[in-house]
């Protein structure tokens, strides 16, 4: 489920496969460095609790679900954000958001060493 600021996302669980619920909060932010993108990853998978942080630059935002992907990886969450279809239409709309919150255009220069090497 999308809303501006969040996306939440809950499976419960199906045969051997344990349930999870995910809420990943964000909201951009002006620093001497540039905009940033703060994200923040809470929820539960199995039962165990998770919470994360995390921050990215203004060009390189669009990358979060390989950010948030790594984080529940720690956690015991395997399967890809970005491999689940029925989550498309809400991620298309955390894209526009933050297109709009950044105010980015489809044309916009990314740090190429950033996208490559930062991986917070």
């Amino acid at each position: 489920m999308f809303k501006p600021g969040k996306i939440a996302i809950k499976q419960s669980p199906i045969g051997r496969s344990s349930g999870y619920e995910r809420a990943l909060d964000y909201e951009t932010e002006n620093r001497e460095q540039g905009q940033l993108v703060n994200f923040e990853l809470n929820g539960q998978i199995g039962g165990e609790p998770v919470h994360e942080r995390f921050s990215l630059h203004r060009d390189v935002a669009y990358n979060f679900l390989q950010s948030a992907g790594l984080r529940l990886r720690r956690y015991g969450f395997r399967s890809g954000l970005a491999r689940m279809p029925e989550l498309r239409a809400d991620f298309e709309r955390v894209y526009a958001d933050l297109r709009q919150r950044l105010g980015v255009e489809p044309d916009h220069p990314v740090d190429l060493e950033r996208f490559l090497h930062e991986r917070p």
